[in-house]
């Protein structure tokens, strides 16, 4: 089959990419170390957490089986929802691969499905490794059995397709009504609109009694909609109407496949014009800033990224009574960063030009990463008058500009060395997924530092940690400019 076909190439693209980015033993051996430090950490997290469930459950208190099941399921839903949203925000839609596609005798249906399969592949992937992380520990410790097991993480598989073809549905049918309005960036308005109808959803269906009760008296709700099959498996039976929960789930699934036939790959996109009143200025360093903030601005993951961490916010400080007040404010700081991520990877092709230019690569690098600050700032203030949040004090202030400034910088190393690939939309997945993994374990570890040495011995720590992240900035940086092409 052609779609096959299709998702055929884009794994090899990825693997190609992951290859490329791999291409040593120390490199593949510090994301390994990665990787580990990041799965001994879920372990020990998941099995804190869910250990008190399962030895309730195993000594006689069925009703605790039915809140870990709705409990993890619901979990697993928010993971695929995440997931779906950073991948439609961070992969471009137009890139040459999907040009070529649309010179070839293909049908929208044939294209959108190639796409389609290893996008669902890899969310499903990710959230079945993190929930498999969390939970495995257990579920070896207490001996609940392989049946057991295998059949909870079987309808966990069905509830992640569920959940993600739902999505999908939302998503392609928006998409197809702002296209045939002829309404410019169709992918920008169907992610904001997934975005607000699952968090409208969220808000109003969460109800804290409904879901304790939910295994005795089943509320239908999307987000854990397939726990009673599985509780049906070991034993239990919730009041609930299997015949409903399948057919939706088979109903849900074809009509999000039905809806690939409408969604076409590529679309007419309209330049934008932000800061088009911004002149270029002579000076190649401060032209080099402009052009970075300019670039960065009008780029739509970015326009997206911004619209959804606004969502996120809002509904932290709306829903839980969140309201970043006091050293709480430095989270714009440090979630404002996320601009710089894909700054590298949009510049790419311009790193030849700037070579033959004579420019040098100190110029390049911190002419744009100020650029790449002054937009966070800008965006900073924007997220401080949007969710009516403000420092409480100039400390405040102080300290959130110092936590963007190094988030910036985080990002923007993390985006050099994972770079997002126009050429293949997988790429995105990857890098985010990298990232994750590194931050966890540093985070983990640099918490721990901190809680157990002196106030003299944080400032020296600290010091150090900021020496080496620009450290890494430069040698990353340099490495790229000058022996990657």
């Amino acid at each position: 089959m052609k779609s096959f076909e299709i998702s055929k190439i884009m794994l090899k693209m990825w693997q190609k990419e992951i290859h490329k980015l791999l291409n040593t033993g120390t490199k593949k051996g510090l994301a390994i170390l990665c990787l580990l430090l990041a799965i001994s950490m879920g372990a020990i997290i998941g099995y804190s957490f869910t250990g008190i469930f399962l030895s309730l459950f195993l000594n006689g208190d069925v009703h605790s089986l039915g809140l870990f099941v709705v409990a993890m399921f619901m979990n697993t839903s928010i993971f695929t929802f995440v997931f779906f949203i950073l991948f439609k925000v961070r992969t471009p839609e137009h890139h040459s691969f999907s040009m070529q596609l649309s010179w070839l005798p293909l049908t929208v249906f044939q294209r959108s499905l190639g796409y389609y399969i290893p996008f669902a592949g890899a969310v499903a992937s990710l959230v079945l490794f993190i929930i498999f992380i969390l939970l495995i520990p257990n579920f070896i410790a207490s001996g609940v059995g392989i049946r057991f097991v295998f059949s909870f993480f079987v309808i966990l598989f069905v509830q992640i397709i569920f959940f993600f073809s739902l999505l999908n549905l939302v998503y392609n049918l928006v998409y197809f009504i702002i296209l045939k309005f002829g309404f410019p960036l169709q992918k920008f308005f169907s992610i904001f609109a997934v975005v607000v109808l699952a968090t409208f959803y969220g808000i109003t269906f969460f109800n804290i009694t409904k879901i304790q009760h939910a295994y005795l008296t089943f509320d239908y709700n999307m987000t854990y909609f397939t726990a009673p099959l599985f509780l049906f498996l070991n034993g239990q039976k919730p009041d609930v109407s299997y015949l409903i929960v399948i057919l939706v789930l088979i109903g849900t699934v074809v009509a999000s496949f039905l809806s690939l036939n409408f969604v076409p790959i590529l679309t007419e996109k309209k330049a934008s014009k932000l800061f088009s009143f911004i002149k270029m200025p002579y000076s190649k360093p401060l032209s080099l800033m402009v052009k970075e903030i300019k670039s960065q601005a009008r780029n739509e993951e970015n326009i997206l990224n911004f619209i959804f961490l606004l969502l996120v916010l809002c509904f932290l400080k709306y829903r839980f009574q969140i309201s970043f007040s006091g050293e709480s404010y430095l989270v714009l700081g440090g979630v404002t960063g996320m601009v710089a991520f894909n700054s590298f990877g949009n510049d790419q092709r311009m790193m030849p030009v700037y070579r033959a230019l004579h420019l040098k690569m100190t110029t390049v690098l911190w002419s744009k990463y100020f650029g790449l600050c002054t937009l966070g700032i800008l965006q900073l203030c924007l997220f401080s008058l949007l969710t009516s949040t403000f420092p409480e004090s100039l400390l405040v202030f102080l300290k959130t500009l110092v936590v963007l400034l190094n988030s910036i910088a985080v990002f923007y190393l993390a985006g050099i060395i994972f770079p997002l690939d126009r050429n293949n939309p997988y790429m995105g997945i990857f890098s985010f997924g990298m990232l994750f993994l590194i931050l966890i374990p540093l985070f983990f570890i640099g918490n721990y530092v901190v809680s157990e040495i002196t106030k003299q011995g944080l400032l020296l720590f600290i010091s150090l940690l900021e020496i080496l992240l620009f450290l890494l900035l430069y040698v990353g940086f340099k490495w790229r400019y000058y022996y990657d092409y």
